[in-house]
């Protein structure tokens, strides 16, 4: 599988709330790093990666994603990637409407790609009925 086709695959399993496809999909290096949208929503190292993903597929239902801009680059052994997207959740009970930017680092670790750093942020909108990127029914 290509860097593209993993990128893919990660944000398909995150809506299907596969929690062991999401975890399958991280590197185990220890310089691992994902940094979320809240304020205390980080890993350093992968030992916590099972624990984060499977809460976040337990707290996550309704999970939908609008790709409104993708770029996957790919050299030899590193490839990463940045998107735009809306996400329309149901989290943790509360509807959430998420105007996410992400973006991420993969290395090759025998012949498949892994993600060692993911990193995602809220726009900020400049008026509207958003506040920091995130608008809850």
């Amino acid at each position: 599988m290509d860097a593209r086709k993993t990128v893919h695959a990660y944000f398909d399993a995150l809506t299907l709330g596969d929690a062991r496809r999401l975890i399958g999909l991280m590197s185990r290096a220890p310089y691992y790093v994902k940094i979320g949208t809240d304020e205390d929503e980080y890993i350093e190292g992968s030992e916590n990666i099972p624990e984060y993903y499977r809460h976040h597929v337990d707290s996550t239902e309704d999970f939908a994603i609008t790709c409104d801009y993708l770029d996957v680059q790919e050299r030899e052994a590193v490839a990463w990637f940045y998107t735009r997207q809306t996400w329309n959740l149901k989290w943790q009970g509360q509807r959430e409407q998420l105007a996410m930017r992400l973006t991420g680092v993969l290395e090759k670790e025998d012949d498949q790609w892994k993600f060692v750093q993911i990193h995602a942020s809220l726009g900020v909108p400049e008026s509207g009925d958003m506040q920091y990127g995130r608008t809850r029914h």
